[in-house]
């Protein structure tokens, strides 16, 4: 019959799975072969080539731009498994430092700690486990904010009217978002707790059961009342016209009953209706508007290290410089000093340029004569008093209590770290130079 079908309209019979718009459709997106073509994408972004002629900088960049949105497409549909997960992160992590994946280097910085965001003291790569989770919830903002929508007509027609606690009991792609969105509930990230109804007519939302004041629905703030409430479904137009208790089946007794019921009028007394419609708002950003990046940033927020201090970043100076800022920031250069810890044996660890102690970050960018006199000569020339310093901490310290504006102040502090950049290199060329 599809066949006949199919031949009356001129149509072709496709099976699934089928590729359209460049997402598979049909497919079991749960098995981890069926993310073969969207790992295989990514590996063609890069080459050797690339990874060799690019700075770290240039790789960051590249981290952030294409490799990033490369799987955009099925990542904001399905839920990708934790393997294929992994594997593209693993991906990004090896280009990130420069190895092919078949040689092995040292990983001065863990690759959780590059992915934080940058006020958390990361690069602000991002994780692909947040893009799809804040991707996936997106279909539910679209649920529960756009009704008149094709995709939540669609939804409310299959699996009810309401976002609920229970998900479709049967496989589905609307399923997998709504157990998604509980696994990260009950992981202590209430998304839907961020998302509320901001009310004008009142016409549209449930005084009970819609999160529209307060920080959760009426009825788990107030269940003794909720269950006197003869409609549950009661509008906030319909409620606040009259008494709250005129919609009750009995009147409201002493005690705990009364409690609630003076605290219910104290939180709603002071909402005011309007002639507009009422419409939803995402609690993430100012302006009331949904974006994915504030769930992105959320969810990276609470699963990535979340070091209280924010990096530091120098719009005037390359990308790879502040990269090397934050390395010597958090001492993860390949000192001798530092190979020595990783048990990577070094026969002379003095400092190569001065030979007077270890070689260490706080030696070789501050207390090194070379060191101190390129300082100097940068204070001397911005006419700023130095004092000697012997570690980074106190370089910062001193830094801060510079007055100067801040245009001025962030162009001497790139100053500084184009300084340490140098130096390194000069220490390089001394060691390394045939």
């Amino acid at each position: 019959m599809v066949n006949d079908a199919a031949s009356s309209l001129g149509c072709a019979v496709m099976r699934a799975p089928f590729k359209y718009l460049g997402v598979m459709v049909g497919g079991n997106m749960s098995m981890v072969k069926t993310w073969d073509e969207v790992i295989s994408k990514l590996k063609t972004r890069l080459s050797k080539w690339k990874c060799k002629a690019l700075s770290i900088g240039g790789r960051l960049t590249l981290l952030k731009s294409v490799l990033g949105s490369t799987p955009i497409y099925n990542l904001s549909l399905y839920k990708a498994p934790k393997t294929v997960l992994n594997t593209m992160e693993s991906i990004r992590r090896n280009f990130f430092y420069g190895s092919n994946g078949l040689d092995t280097k040292i990983t001065w910085v863990k690759w959780s700690k590059i992915l934080a965001a940058k006020k958390c003291g990361g690069l602000g790569v991002s994780s692909y486990f947040a893009l799809n989770r804040a991707l996936l919830f997106k279909w539910v903002w679209r649920f529960i904010s756009f009704e008149k929508s094709c995709w939540s007509r669609v939804i409310h027609a299959i699996h009810g009217p309401y976002f609920t606690q229970n998900p479709p009991r049967f496989g589905s792609v609307w399923g997998t978002i709504v157990r998604e969105i509980q696994s990260l509930n009950s992981q202590g990230i209430d998304l839907l707790s961020f998302c509320r109804i901001r009310v004008g007519n009142g016409l549209q939302t449930r005084f009970w059961k819609d999160h529209w004041i307060g920080d959760a629905p009426l009825y788990d703030l107030f269940p003794r009342l909720f269950s006197l409430e003869m409609s549950g479904d009661v509008t906030v137009a319909t409620k606040l016209h009259g008494l709250l208790s005129d919609s009750f089946r009995r009147p409201v007794r002493g005690g705990i009953e009364a409690q609630q019921l003076a605290h219910l009028q104290n939180l709603v007394g002071t909402s005011i209706l309007s002639n507009s419609d009422d419409r939803w708002v995402c609690n993430l950003n100012g302006d009331g508007s949904f974006q994915v990046k504030n769930i992105r940033c959320l969810l990276d927020e609470y699963f990535l290290p979340n070091d209280p201090v924010a990096t530091r970043w120098v719009k005037f100076i390359p990308i790879k410089i502040n990269v090397f800022a934050w390395r010597v920031y958090l001492d993860r250069l390949p000192t001798r000093l530092n190979l020595n810890r990783r048990n990577i044996q070094v026969l002379d660890q003095s400092c190569p340029v001065c030979k007077d102690a270890a070689e260490e970050v706080s030696h070789l960018f501050f207390s090194c004569p070379l060191a101190v006199d390129v300082h100097r000569l940068i204070c001397r020339w911005w006419n700023l008093t130095w004092s000697p310093l012997s570690s980074y901490e106190e370089w910062l310290s001193w830094f801060k209590d510079i007055r100067l504006g801040s245009i001025l102040k962030c162009m001497l502090e790139g100053i500084f770290y184009v300084s340490w950049w140098s130096i390194w290199n000069y220490r390089n060329s001394v060691l390394f130079a045939a």
